[in-house]
């Protein structure tokens, strides 16, 4: 919960308050001294996170190719996209924690071929049960993304951090929309077992990409594993800023996923009537979040992450009310789309810009803890949306969206209460 005004938050010592916050601490020119970055690492990294991420929602457009090829019904083919997800949420809460304690290279060399193996596998699976259990280990093993945005911020030159974190995610967003539309388009073509095998050839051509690009780093400080999972909680505990982004990420995100999650619904039912296909489209207005992803990366490194999430949380508010006007009016639901697209980007790229700041020694740890929380507020958020939309319609699923923006800027004064305390802390 984020701290009220009588009960005082730890102080943080100098070397944890961020470069975002304004006026700028003095620590900025200790992150300065790092290792020389070939100039084309941090596109290949949003490359390779696209091409990585994408492994995750591979199966979302080929529920209808393995039905039919492995005789099974449409219900259970489900089950691959479930075991994905599930994957994903493990590697993360398991594997993204290693960045912290091993060198970055070996250990993505490591998950990367174990990516290239799985997504082989799955290509070669004579059934849906051997298909499930490779998309969980794909989604277990395809968690490099969330490797590389940590040390992609150690990296950056700190003055760029946050636009460089922005075109990290344009990749992951693009990956996630492209893996939609490319897939459909592949499986449709040449059956589904190619888009794993092109799958497999794209996440080990980037990642061997990036590999090489990789500077070289020194030994990372020794943690026994299950030590290093312990301090997953003791972080968030200690941690007011990992807190506050969990809270207002988790709110936004959780708006989003509450009218995505049911969208489809709206789009096929009365008085769209709109062909799944053709509602399935609407998802290339994500694609805003991405060209508008820059933008606030920018601004980030010149005034600091509070104004940007100040303003993705106002954006979700009045996509919201665009939402309603929607489930009749086409153009108010292009908008909506549009808006809340943007806003969860720039939400996302400004509260791990603030958390990485503040936590220089534990940013894969903290992207751990961060990542969870987001994704179960994604979880619970859809399934809430679902409940509402058959009890109320669509105007309860906009209404769940809008407590959830509203209780993500109820965060916000203790946001600005505790970046302004630390920021004048160190002069």
């Amino acid at each position: 919960m984020p701290e009220s005004d009588t009960v005082p938050e730890p102080a943080v010592p100098e070397a944890a308050v961020p470069e975002a916050a304004v006026p700028i601490p003095a620590r900025v020119a200790t992150d300065s001294s790092g290792p020389a970055v070939h100039p084309v690492l941090f596109l290949m990294m949003a490359v390779c996170s696209g091409a990585t991420v994408a492994n995750v929602y591979l199966a979302q457009p080929l529920l209808d190719l393995f039905a039919r090829n492995l005789g099974v019904p449409d219900s259970a083919a489900g089950i691959v996209v479930t075991c994905a997800q599930f994957g994903y949420a493990a590697g993360i809460l398991l594997l993204v924690p290693l960045g912290d304690v091993r060198r970055r290279r070996p250990l993505l060399t490591a998950m990367l071929a174990a990516t290239v193996l799985m997504l082989l596998t799955a290509a070669a699976a004579p059934g849906l049960s051997v298909l499930a259990a490779a998309a969980a280990l794909i989604g277990c093993a395809t968690v490099v993304p969330q490797v590389l945005v940590p040390l992609a911020a150690e990296l950056a030159p700190p003055e760029k951090r946050a636009s460089i974190l922005a075109n990290v995610q344009i990749g992951l967003m693009s990956g996630i929309i492209g893996s939609r539309v490319i897939g459909g388009l592949v499986g449709e073509a040449f059956g589904w077992r190619a888009v794993y095998i092109l799958a497999a050839v794209l996440t080990a051509l980037t990642g061997l990409i990036t590999l090489l690009l990789l500077p070289r780093e020194p030994a990372r400080p020794a943690m026994p594993y299950r030590e290093l999972l312990n301090s997953l909680p003791r972080l968030l505990r200690q941690e007011p800023s990992l807190r506050h982004a969990c809270l207002l990420h988790g709110a936004l995100f959780g708006a989003y996923t509450a009218t995505w999650a049911t969208l489809v619904l709206v789009l096929t039912a009365e008085p769209y009537g709109y062909s799944s296909a053709t509602a399935g489209l609407f998802g290339l207005l994500g694609l805003a979040g991405a060209f508008a992803a820059p933008w606030a990366g920018r601004f980030i490194d010149r005034r600091g992450a509070g104004p940007v999430i100040a303003s993705s949380l106002a954006l979700a508010l009045v996509s919201t009310g665009a939402y309603a006007l929607g489930g009749s009016t086409p153009a108010f639901m292009i908008v909506a789309i549009v808006l809340v697209n943007i806003a969860v980007q720039w939400s996302q790229i400004a509260n791990q810009a603030r958390i990485f700041s503040y936590l220089p020694e534990a940013r894969s740890r903290a992207n751990t803890v961060y990542m969870v929380a987001v994704f179960l507020s994604g979880a619970v958020s859809a399934a809430l949306a679902s409940a509402c939309y058959g009890a109320y319609g669509w105007s309860g699923v906009c209404t769940v969206q809008g407590v959830l923006a509203l209780a993500g800027l109820a965060v916000l004064p203790a946001v600005r209460r505790y970046d302004h305390r630390n920021a004048s802390a160190t002069g």
